[in-house]
């Protein structure tokens, strides 16, 4: 092995690269911060136009994207409308991989514009056109490629590929093969990508979703007029409050005097099919739309309660997901509730550590464990609410340095 004497040129490949404030460019923006930190690092960031679509804009995140040496921002075209059209023309014409293609489809202009060779290239998926358009360089600068997946690629049992599946396998194989590391944010993830990939499976590694410890406000936890209940992120299609607002109507009906004691928050993105769900009268229910970071992070750490509602599978064995806003939430220390599938990611966290797990419809269940908050906080029971440590494995400095650490092998060991 040699001895690596000068300081180590990353290109990192991410289209949801801040200020763009998705939940994976919420992760890029984590890593990234503390990434730049090491002096060792020369970063380079290639990404997407900030116009991205479906990709909002949150401008405090622009004061976590300093400290790079260049930046590429790729334009390219993409239309809602159009991209409606052509999946009513054939529903999987956007699956090669996604509607983002275009992105991918231009690297050999960002070789032009490249001005130093990378040593190492890091990229982050989702979007999954952002892994290709690393492997596009690999290919061309011959170099060490970390390659991270925030969500499975051809094993996702929510993104489904249809026609393009084929593609899909061929290219993820590709991949596999030409990257030098391969890694995920669930354990569980890891083992069905090992079972499917064992001639690969020594290159795949466990890199989680990360909470700042910077954002933690140091404030002292005091019982208000109501029990605060906070739901954070997406509402879409399955994933829905629909089985909790059937136990709030259990709740009016069966312990009336006891829901005037909750407010239940939520703010994120709904689809049509949610957004209906919210236009019906639920008492004590409000959504605030969505909301900046900064807004979401206070929000999440003035309540008493933080609601999880992952989305439901026919297998539990397809609960691969880590949801990062659990990282937020751990955060926060509030005692967290989730609806969730049994044995998934989430219930393997949440369940008996940092709160209370119910399958998606067990309304009695939710019911239930809605009056014994309201006895708990009847009782003053501080204990209750707060989760008194924070779990460091899931630190975006602990692992920013543990991915710095890495970089610097892989080049080492070429």
């Amino acid at each position: 092995m040699r001895i690596r004497e000068k300081t180590l040129r990353v290109l990192f490949v991410s289209i949801a690269f801040p200020p763009k404030s998705d939940s994976e460019g919420l992760q890029v923006a984590k890593y990234f911060k503390y990434l730049v930190k090491d002096p060792s690092l020369k970063i380079d960031i290639l990404t997407s136009s900030d116009s991205t679509l479906f990709m909002s804009i949150d401008d405090n995140l622009k004061k976590l994207t300093d400290g790079y040496h260049q930046i590429i921002k790729v334009h390219f075209f993409e239309n809602k409308y159009i991209n409606f059209l052509l999946r009513k023309i054939d529903r999987d014409i956007l699956n090669y991989p996604d509607s983002k293609f275009l992105f991918y489809k231009k690297w050999k202009s960002v070789v032009k514009q490249i001005k130093f060779k990378p040593d190492v290239i890091y990229s982050r998926s989702f979007p999954l056109s952002s892994t290709l358009m690393a492997y596009y360089l690999q290919k061309h600068f011959k170099v060490p490629w970390f390659l991270h997946l925030s969500d499975p690629w051809t094993l996702s049992p929510i993104h489904k590929l249809g026609k393009a599946k084929q593609w899909n396998e061929k290219m993820e194989r590709m991949c596999f093969e030409n990257a030098t590391c391969i890694s995920f944010t669930s354990l569980k993830t890891i083992e069905v990508y090992s079972q499917k990939y064992p001639e690969f499976s020594s290159k795949i590694l466990f890199f989680p979703n990360v909470f700042d410890t910077e954002e933690k406000k140091q404030q002292e936890y005091i019982f208000k007029d109501k029990i605060k209940v906070v739901y954070t992120g997406g509402l879409i299609a399955d994933r829905s409050p629909e089985y909790l607002f059937k136990a709030i109507f259990k709740i009016q009906e069966e312990y009336p005097n006891i829901l005037s004691d909750f407010e239940f928050i939520f703010a994120g993105a709904l689809d049509r099919k949610n957004n209906a769900l919210f236009a019906q009268y639920v008492p004590s229910v409000s959504h605030r739309g969505v909301l900046f970071f900064s807004e979401t992070i206070e929000l999440q750490q003035s309540a008493d309660l933080l609601l999880i509602i992952d989305t439901p599978f026919k297998n539990n064995s397809d609960a691969l997901f880590f949801p990062s806003k659990l990282l937020d939430y751990m955060l926060a220390q509030r005692r967290i509730l989730a609806l969730t599938d049994k044995d998934s990611v989430t219930w393997n966290l949440v369940n008996g550590k940092l709160g209370n797990c119910l399958v998606h419809d067990d309304i009695d269940g939710i019911a239930h464990s809605l009056v014994t908050i309201w006895h708990e906080w009847k009782n003053r029971n501080i204990s209750y609410f707060i989760n008194g440590t924070i779990d460091m494995t899931y630190s975006a400095e602990h692992n920013a340095k543990r991915l710095a650490s890495k970089l610097k092998e892989i080049v080492d060991e070429k």
